[in-house]
């Protein structure tokens, strides 16, 4: 009982002091490329990660990032960071100023050799994060139908505080986070038509992505970390928070943080 009421208290803890902070958000925008592929690859790390560098000095936004389809190559997803919605609100970037051109000291590469097909965009709010000091080069990127958030939000706290916070220190490039739609949800009669919840597990390589995902015998029943994750689950009935869940791997091709 006393176990239960720190992990209760912790949870409590927890939501006091990110109900203080303001929402910080992700911006996903799904883009197509018909072509090729290099060519717009090229294109993104010469050019628009240097105009990006220059939009988080000026406190346009927080961050960026490419990320490229482990399982069909010609399909990348950008994600851009703002700290807060009036950060996000009050965008107003222009990739083709040549003021801003000129600043970033960079030229727009060729690029009539691809087409893009710009897909979907979606807000989220990050919610939580365990992060390494190091970077992943690929991640799972996982998406949730989940009825009910709270369980959802409450069981994904403890996934980062109880089983991947403590693997950081001796696995450099681990790292995790996970949030909530804020922009676009649906759902009718208390059924969720689209994801409402997102995560992301962060690897140093595909390697180690495989490993983590892969089967072998007694895996969990050794680890004491999942182990620990999966009591507290238990305890608190936090197992049921998902209808679906979608899961894809994505490779990082740059970051404005480099």
């Amino acid at each position: 009982m006393k176990k239960i009421i720190l992990i209760l208290f912790s949870i409590v803890f927890l939501n006091t002091a990110f109900a203080q902070e303001e929402p910080y958000l992700m911006q996903m925008h799904y883009i197509e490329v018909d072509g090729n592929i290099d060519a717009f690859i090229k294109l993104n790390k010469e050019y628009y990660k240097k105009l990006a560098q220059l939009a988080v000095e000026d406190g346009k936004w927080d961050g960026w990032q490419m990320w490229q389809s482990r399982t069909n190559d010609n399909q990348f997803v950008f994600f851009h960071h703002f700290k807060n919605p009036k950060q996000y609100e009050e965008w107003d970037w222009d990739w083709g100023s040549k003021e801003n051109i000129k600043r970033a000291g960079v030229k727009m590469p060729e690029d009539s050799d691809f087409k893009m097909i710009g897909g979907s965009m979606e807000v989220f709010q990050i919610i939580s994060s365990a992060l390494s000091e190091t970077h992943s080069e690929y991640f799972i990127m996982n998406e949730w139908k989940a009825p009910n958030l709270i369980s959802f939000i409450e069981n994904n706290k403890l996934w980062g505080e109880l089983y991947v916070t403590p693997q950081l220190e001796k696995n450099p490039g681990l790292n995790w986070a996970f949030g909530m739609t804020v922009m676009g949800n649906h759902s009718e009669n208390d059924k969720m038509i689209n994801y409402n919840g997102i995560s992301f597990d962060g690897y140093a390589s595909l390697a180690d992505l495989i490993n983590a995902q892969a089967y072998s015998d007694g895996k969990w029943d050794s680890d004491v970390n999942f182990q620990a994750f999966s009591k507290a689950v238990n305890e608190l009935d936090l197992g049921d928070f998902s209808d679906a869940q979608k899961q894809s791997v994505w490779r990082v091709i740059d970051r404005s943080w480099d």
